[in-house]
C-alpha cells in the first residue's frame, strides 16, 4: 500500500527541513512507496518556499489558502492525499518516524486508525512539556474521557495512521478547525463504526511548539458539540459502516 506522510506547517521554515530530511531517510529504506506531502496553514515565513527550493517537486505542497487551522489541514491533507494510508505527522517528529513501523501491522490487522499515545503502558516521553502544558494536557484528556469518549488516553499527539478510504466519508461531519480537530476526527470515526486503536510512542517535547494555551482553552468548550456532532454523525453514516466493511472484504 502507498503511505502519504503528511504534514500540516504552519510558520515552519526554521525547523521543517531536518524532519522532512529524517522522513525521506527512513521511508527510502523501509518504505518505497510513498509520497510526502506539506499542507501549508497561511504560513508568513516562507515555509513554502524553504521547502521547495530544498526538495522541489519531491515533496507535494498544499495551500489553505490562509491559517484555517490544523483540523482544516488535515481535511485537506485526507483530500489530497495519493496513498492508501495518511499518517499525518506534526512537523518538529516529536514522536520520530519510525514509529509508523509498528503502526503498519496493525493497519494491516484490519485497523482503520492507529493514535500514537504518550500516556499507554510501553510511551516513552525523553523530554516533558512545561509543567503548566502538561496539566493542561492532562486536564484536557481527563475531560475528553468524561464528555466525549473513555477508553482513548491520548487523542492529541500528533502522530496518527489513517486508512484513506475509510476516513473520507467522515471529511463532511468534521467542523472543527483547531486544537480540538483530534477528538472530532476519533469520535466522528468511532460513531461510524471504524476500527481504532492506540499504540505507544516515543515522544520529546520540542521547545519551539506552536501550540498555544487560549487555543487548548478555547477546546474544552468544544468537547459538547463533539459529543453531539459525533452522535449525528453515527446516525448519518450507518450505511458507510456496511460499505467500508464490504469494500475491505472484497480485496
Amino acid at each position: 500500500m502507498r503511505i502519504t506522510v503528511a504534514i500540516p506547517a504552519y510558520n515552519e521554515a526554521r525547523r521543517i527541513l531536518p524532519s522532512l530530511e529524517r522522513v525521506f531517510t527512513h521511508m527510502d529504506a523501509q518504505h518505497p512507496d510513498y509520497e510526502v506531502l506539506v499542507v501549508d496553514d497561511g504560513s508568513s515565513d516562507d515555509t513554502v518556499g524553504v521547502v521547495q527550493r530544498r526538495f522541489g517537486t519531491r515533496v507535494a505542497v498544499h495551500s489553505c489558502g490562509g491559517n484555517r487551522g490544523k483540523g482544516y489541514a488535515f481535511r485537506q491533507a485526507i483530500r489530497e492525499a495519493r496513498g492508501d494510508l495518511v499518517l499525518f505527522s506534526d512537523a518538529d517528529l516529536s514522536t520520530p518516524i519510525e514509529a509508523l513501523d509498528a503502526m503498519l501491522p496493525l493497519i494491516d490487522g484490519g485497523y482503520d486508525i492507529v493514535i500514537g499515545s504518550r500516556a499507554v503502558r510501553g510511551a516513552h516521553i525523553h523530554q516533558r512539556q512545561p509543567w503548566y502544558r502538561e496539566g493542561a494536557g492532562k486536564l484536557f484528556n481527563l475531560l475528553v474521557r468524561l464528555v466525549v469518549m473513555g477508553q482513548f488516553h491520548d487523542t492529541q499527539c500528533g502522530f496518527k495512521l489513517f486508512r484513506r478510504e475509510a476516513v473520507l466519508p467522515l471529511l463532511p461531519h468534521l467542523r472543527i478547525d483547531r486544537w480540538a480537530f483530534d477528538v472530532e476526527v476519533i469520535a466522528v470515526a468511532q460513531a461510524a463504526g471504524l476500527r481504532i486503536t492506540e499504540v505507544p510512542v516515543e515522544w520529546t517535547n520540542s521547545p519551539t511548539s506552536t501550540v498555544d494555551l487560549a487555543g487548548g482553552l478555547r477546546a474544552f468548550l468544544d468537547l459538547i458539540r463533539i459529543r453531539a456532532s459525533a452522535r449525528r454523525a453515527g446516525l448519518a453514516m450507518r450505511p458507510t459502516r456496511g460499505h467500508v466493511r464490504a469494500a475491505r472484504g472484497s480485496r
